[in-house]
């Protein structure tokens, strides 16, 4: 977020500085000023193409389910590679919830905590078996057994806090 926001800002103010320092044709400086608002307008929804790729990442359940006559090797196969792909997706999503979470709930800032956390699958259906949160910094005069609880009763697990 943060190189998404200066990248609009360095290129507002270099735009900014060429129409300043530009020749002023007649006319030209219209047509200056429209191409750098194109450009700071690209720039500014270019994270929309990264919103609508989420979506395809849906389709592939639809491809999942157009297999067919397939052997139970081929299947258990695909199976496996499309668990691992939703489960590592699925593991940053948590980490980055509980680290929200630490945030909000806490104030603990995220550069001042590491999440790590082991899955497991039980019944056919990924799971979070353990939570571990490193705290750093001015985290660590937190209460740790107040946070242990929190994510244990929030997430069904054992959590546990560590002091870096």
């Amino acid at each position: 977020m943060k190189s998404y926001l200066l990248t609009i800002i360095t290129v507002s103010i270099c735009i900014g500085i060429y129409n300043v320092i530009s020749p002023q044709f007649r006319g030209f400086e219209k047509y200056s000023k429209m191409i750098g608002m194109l450009i700071v307008l690209c720039i500014i929804i270019s994270p929309v193409k990264d919103f609508l790729n989420f979506f395809d990442d849906e389709g592939l359940e639809d491809i999942k389910d157009g297999i067919v006559n397939r052997g139970d090797d081929e299947e258990s196969e695909y199976d496996k590679i499309f668990n691992d792909y939703l489960a590592s997706y699925s593991i940053e999503e948590v980490k980055d919830a509980i680290e929200e979470g630490l945030l909000e709930k806490f104030q603990i800032p995220n550069d001042e905590c590491e999440v790590s956390i082991s899955t497991e699958y039980i019944d056919g259906k990924l799971t979070v078996s353990y939570v571990q949160i490193l705290l750093s910094g001015k985290s660590i005069f937190k209460n740790p057994y107040t946070i242990e609880d929190y994510f244990s009763k929030l997430l069904g697990c054992t959590c546990s806090v560590l002091i870096k």
